[in-house]
């Protein structure tokens, strides 16, 4: 089992940087949709500056993101193939861990069946320290659900034609906003929320990760400490074994040398 401290380091890291990307798309939108409902000279030249640096902060952001998210890739598929690989040393897993690796590179789909692996890890892991009496708080499920739900609505809202969408016409009526902005609204939150969810669940797992090679390195260091104990014993009752039998030899020598000296 090795230590996957340092890969799930990179991993939030990269997360969070796309998180922060995704933050402030989020932001520019918002500032966007302001400038719909709150039209007044001031603000038009206030937007109109913003919007005119965002077609650059659009282009730079857009080539940062690409290069965050290959890295990000990079660093989960590392993390992943440890991470399956030290369960299987302790315990049982249904996916391997390059069939974890491959499954998750699925275009499109694999982000979904992602889901299945992680959520095979997490009882893997848990039940494997329940085992040993170690587990000292259990993994937030409803948060990872809460990720996958909120990833298939995001995904819903992507392919589906709002105007399709009964509920805008309610929604425009009830609460006398544009239905599509909000459609578009809610649809640029779900981005900037699916993000925090997975890092709350990868969080949650790592903490017990780590735990998990704590217990297993300490376990291991006492096994050697056990058997530098046990080699040592034997060692001792070895010497003691030869020294005995190097005495009684003595004796027996001495014993016979004296009857050969009273023969004479």
């Amino acid at each position: 089992m090795q230590d996957n401290t340092r890969r799930a380091d990179r991993v939030f890291f990269w997360i969070k940087a796309i998180f922060i990307l995704f933050a402030l798309f989020w932001l520019l939108f918002v500032i966007m949709m302001l400038s719909v409902f709150f039209m007044s000279e001031d603000l038009i030249v206030f937007l109109g500056g913003i919007l005119a640096a965002g077609v650059l902060f659009s282009f730079i952001s857009g080539a940062v993101f690409f290069l965050s998210v290959f890295a990000f890739c990079v660093s989960y598929l590392s993390w992943l193939h440890r991470a399956v690989t030290n369960l299987r040393i302790l315990t049982t897993t249904k996916f391997s861990p390059m069939g974890a690796v491959l499954i998750t590179c699925i275009p499109f789909v694999g982000y979904f069946l992602n889901y299945f692996i992680f959520s095979d890890m997490v009882k893997s892991q848990e039940r494997y320290m329940r085992q040993k009496g170690i587990l000292k708080e259990r993994f937030p499920k409803r948060i990872l659900n809460a990720w996958i739900i909120a990833s298939l609505v995001l995904l819903v809202l992507v392919f589906v034609d709002p105007n399709q969408l009964g509920f805008l016409a309610v929604l425009s009526t009830t609460f006398d906003v544009d239905g599509s902005h909000a459609f578009q609204f809610l649809e640029k939150t779900l981005i900037v929320v699916i993000p925090i969810l997975y890092i709350m669940s990868f969080s949650a797992y790592i903490k017990q990760e780590r735990e998990l090679f704590q217990f297993h390195t300490e376990a291991l260091f006492q096994k050697r400490v056990d058997e530098a104990i046990r080699e040592r014993d034997i060692q001792r009752a070895v010497d003691m074994l030869r020294k005995s039998r190097n005495k009684e030899n003595s004796q027996s020598e001495n014993f016979q040398a004296d009857r050969e000296g009273q023969k004479i």
